[in-house]
């Protein structure tokens, strides 16, 4: 059993992808109640909350993060902001797996983007960073369900 905390708009993709793959999920947004039961593993995709004790223990193969943007160096919730501001032309997203710290735990793959020149604006990196963030999803999967 996957779980997954993501925001309302993920949903439906995140769904077809993993009944695709006939992989027993739930998924919850902020505005839901989880109940208490196990499950294997614990995804957070754009999830706008941090997974804290006694959930993030609760998956046998523990939680792990989507992260649209490369980590160490663009971590937290402003990272648009900031590789705009740098003019960043190199550009990522992650997946880690979660511990207390926010988006500090081990990095399991970043997928690399090399832009053609800088972003303008926030809804143009956060495009460009979803797309791939969704492809890593899937491999990220794929990869979990050949093990």
């Amino acid at each position: 059993m996957i779980r997954v905390y993501t925001k309302e708009r993920h949903i439906s993709k995140i769904k077809q992808f993993l009944n695709s793959l006939n992989l027993k999920n739930e998924i919850y947004t902020i505005k839901d109640n989880p109940r208490d039961s196990n499950f294997n593993l614990g995804i957070s995709y754009c999830y706008p909350r941090k997974i804290k004790e006694p959930l993030l223990s609760t998956p046998s193969k523990g939680f792990i993060n989507f992260h649209p943007a490369p980590l160490p160096k663009y971590k937290g919730p402003n990272e648009y902001v900031d590789a705009i501001n740098n003019k960043e032309t190199h550009w990522g997203v992650t997946v880690h797996k979660m511990n207390e710290e926010y988006d500090k735990g081990e990095i399991l793959r970043i997928k690399n983007i090399e832009l053609h020149e800088a972003p303008n604006s926030i809804e143009e990196l956060g495009s460009i960073s979803h797309y791939f963030l969704f492809k890593l999803f899937k491999e990220i999967i794929i990869d979990y369900t050949q093990q």
